[in-house]
C-alpha cells in the first residue's frame, strides 16, 4: 500500500520547529537535562506554549531511546498474547488520529499526538469511534486476552469501563475493563512482571521505561491506513 501524509488542518506545524529540535538534540548529547534544554531553546526561538509542548512530546533524551525502541513489538506479533491497554492513553491518541490531529513520530520510535490539553477530564467523552477502531484491530490480531485499565480519577471512568466490557463482548474478544486509582503504577507493575509476560499498549514514556514489551496501537492503525506521521528531522 502506498502511504500518504495525513491531511492535517492549518499550516504545517513542523516547519518552525525543525531547527529548534535539531538544536535541542545537539545539546542533549552533552548530557544536559531535557526540559531545561527545551525551555532554553524555546525562549531563544520565541516558541509558544503549544510549540514547546510538541517538542517535549517528540524529543526524547538519548539515553532512553535505544531501550524504548527494543521494547516495541510488531503489530502482527500479539497473536495468543495477553494485552493490557493504558486505556485513556490509547483511546485519546486514536481519537486524535481519527480527528486528523497531528500525529508525530517521536525520537524513541513511538507515535504521539500533541493535542494541547493539560488534563484528560474534558477529553474523555465520545470515544466510541476510537474504541471501535481499537477493537477492530485487536479482533483481527487475535490476542489471547485484552484488558483496558482506566484512571478512576477521571470523571465517568466507571461508566466507560462498563461500556468497554460490552463492546469487547460484541467483538468476540476475551477481555475486561476496570478502573484504578493507581493506574500508572499498576501498568508498570504488571508490565514489568516477567512471569505474567504481558504486552502493555501505551505511548507514555514513563510507563514504557518500566515494562518489558510495548505495543503502539496508533502506529498500527496508521500503518494499516497508510498514513505517515509528522517527523521533526
Amino acid at each position: 500500500m502506498q502511504k500518504s501524509t495525513a491531511s492535517f488542518p492549518g499550516s504545517d506545524p513542523k516547519e518552525k520547529l525543525l531547527k529548534p529540535a535539531r538544536d535541542i538534540r545537539s545539546i542533549l548529547r552533552w548530557g544536559y537535562p531535557k526540559f531545561a534544554t527545551i525551555r532554553f531553546v524555546a525562549e531563544h526561538s520565541r516558541l509558544s506554549a503549544e510549540e514547546r509542548h510538541i517538542l517535549s512530546r517528540v524529543i526524547v533524551s538519548p539515553e532512553k531511546v535505544v531501550s524504548r525502541i527494543r521494547k516495541k513489538i510488531a503489530c502482527d506479533s500479539i497473536n495468543n498474547r495477553d494485552l493490557l491497554l493504558d486505556g485513556y492513553n490509547v483511546l485519546l491518541s486514536v481519537d486524535s488520529l481519527l480527528k486528523k490531529e497531528p500525529m508525530w513520530f517521536c525520537d524513541d520510535g513511538y507515535i504521539r499526538d500533541t493535542r494541547y490539553y493539560f488534563g484528560k477530564k474534558n477529553q474523555a467523552e465520545d470515544l466510541e469511534e476510537a474504541l471501535d477502531s481499537v477493537l477492530e484491530f485487536l479482533s483481527e490480531a487475535s490476542p489471547k486476552s485484552v484488558s483496558f485499565l482506566l484512571d478512576s480519577q477521571i470523571s465517568r471512568s466507571g461508566e466507560l469501563a462498563g461500556f468497554i466490557r460490552r463492546k469487547i463482548e460484541n467483538y468476540g474478544i476475551l477481555g475486561d475493563a476496570y478502573t484504578s486509582k493507581t493506574a500508572d503504577f499498576d501498568l508498570k507493575r504488571e508490565g514489568g512482571n516477567s512471569e505474567k509476560n504481558l504486552i502493555i499498549a501505551t505511548s507514555d514514556g514513563i510507563i514504557i521505561d518500566s515494562v518489558r514489551q510495548v505495543l503502539d496501537i496508533p502506529a498500527c492503525l496508521m500503518e494499516k491506513k497508510g498514513i505517515e506521521p509528522l517527523r521533526l528531522y
